[in-house]
């Protein structure tokens, strides 16, 4: 996985110039990348077709930048963690007015999937998030080295990625040390 997502960026880094808006913007015959690195040309490998996705939405580029980044996946997974944790809190209020069997039909009832799987199950979606944020970064730094090497880029952009590289590798060391699986 980690030589595709290499692979890719190398493809897109051979599209776009470094220096504007964080590595990507420029534009190269009949394969234009915009801001967000995906190719305009329709009929180009990787081109989306990023519309407004709802009335009230924010443009389909924007949502593309903003809506789905590592950091917003997981204030999004603190929600959802949030709502797991009510249901713990209200399957514990109702237990005792409840059968077993009417807690068995409304599911995810048991004690052992509230205190095991609802601590568990976030931690793997949020390691993900993290595991594949740190090797995106670790991939846009190789290429980034490839293009410093190659003169293509500046020293002062070279270590503003591995800034952000050190960054995401701080963020997933600190999920590995403390937030750990229980049973």
């Amino acid at each position: 996985m980690l030589i595709r997502i290499v692979t890719g960026i190398f493809v897109v880094g051979l599209l776009a110039s470094f220096g504007r808006a964080y590595g990507l913007g420029s534009v190269q015959s009949a394969n234009r990348v915009v801001a967000t690195g995906v190719p305009q040309d329709p009929t180009a490998v990787g081109h989306l077709n990023l519309h407004k996705r709802h009335p009230d939405g924010a443009e389909g580029i924007v949502e593309f930048n903003t809506g789905y980044t590592a950091p917003e996946a997981l204030k999004r997974l603190s929600q959802l963690q949030g709502f797991l944790a009510s249901f713990a809190r209200l399957t514990e209020r109702v237990r005792a007015r409840l059968t077993r069997a009417d807690l068995a039909t409304i599911g995810n009832t048991g004690s052992d999937i509230q205190t095991i799987g609802f601590h568990n199950s976030p931690l793997v979606v949020e390691g993900t998030l993290l595991k594949q944020d740190y090797q995106l970064k670790q991939a846009e730094y190789a290429l980034a080295q490839l293009k410093y090497a190659r003169k293509e880029i500046s020293a002062a952009d070279l270590d503003r990625v591995r800034g952000v590289y050190a960054e995401a590798t701080t963020r997933f060391q600190a999920f590995w040390d403390k937030k750990l699986p229980t049973d």
